[in-house]
């Protein structure tokens, strides 16, 4: 089976690091996501931090979150992202932080609510905000070949990597091996805009580095998403596991919990789901 990742999200609020590794373990998880930064530690001490985890749990698929806001007018202030995400990829990759969830900085349309997510993100952007999106990205990209990891754009609303379409014109014109896609329906089919999972799929093809899995009540009709248990809600993850199978997916699958209550119960009842169902479809490699 690929690598199932569990999601700091599960485990955030209210604990710390270690119990994060220890969930992660106890329930069956083969690694961890975690966010970029932790409060107020430096880069240099959140790696540390995370280094004493992986020696101690000996857990080696540890991907790790790399936003970087390219949405500012001041050359110097998108220089300077660029320049703190550069640091904290080389401080991950030398403790051995191989795979990097990216976002090139919010862009929210103020004449619209924020879920109004069709009018967000690649739907508000313009042609200058592109630019500095894939200008920023190359450098960041030169970077990241030279430690040879990579970086994968979360389709998330809000972006301009909101959806397959834009995510996939986006990497056309940054043009690097060492940065893919983030594939995430939970995110995509609250979009009005948003593409089925066999459209992403085909959109995106091998430039698929990433899974996030989640997933989603929508009520017909009515405006508004319920997150909910993984095995519930409007995504078919049977038929989207068995395209990703199909395609020959060799990558990290990260599961996600966003949503309140009884973190133990999510983190139990996600991974035995998902186990079952690559099971059933045969997906042992």
């Amino acid at each position: 089976m690929p690598p199932i990742l569990m999601h700091i999200n599960y485990f955030e609020h209210g604990y710390n690091l270690a119990t994060l590794f220890d969930k992660a373990i106890h329930y069956g998880y083969d690694g961890v996501e975690l966010r970029g930064n932790r409060g107020e530690l430096s880069t240099e001490e959140y790696i540390a931090e995370v280094a004493t985890e992986i020696q101690r749990t000996n857990i080696t698929h540890v991907t790790m979150a790399c936003p970087t806001n390219l949405n500012n007018p001041d050359p110097a202030e998108r220089e300077a992202a660029v320049a703190k995400s550069a640091d904290l990829l080389r401080r991950a990759a030398a403790i051995g932080v191989r795979v990097f969830n990216t976002m090139a900085g919010p862009m929210l349309n103020p004449d619209y609510p924020y879920t109004d997510f069709h009018k967000q993100g690649s739907g508000y952007a313009d042609w200058q905000q592109w630019q500095w999106a894939v200008d920023g990205y190359r450098d960041l990209c030169r970077v990241a070949e030279e430690l040879d990891v990579i970086l994968a754009f979360e389709t998330h609303n809000g972006y301009i990597h909101d959806l397959a379409k834009p995510t996939a014109e986006l990497l056309r014109r940054i043009d690097s091996p060492a940065i893919g896609a983030n594939l995430d329906m939970g995110n995509i089919v609250l979009n009005g805009d948003g593409e089925s999972a066999d459209d992403a799929v085909d959109i995106l093809g091998d430039k698929i580095y990433y899974l996030h899995l989640k997933n989603m009540f929508k009520i017909s009709g009515q405006p508004g998403f319920i997150p909910c248990p993984l095995s519930d809600g409007c995504i078919d993850n049977r038929s989207w596991m068995r395209r990703m199978r199909q395609i020959g997916y060799k990558g990290l699958i990260c599961l996600e919990a966003p949503r309140q209550g009884d973190r133990d119960q999510f983190a139990r009842q996600d991974i035995e789901y998902f186990r079952g169902l690559l099971a059933d479809i045969c997906w042992q490699d």
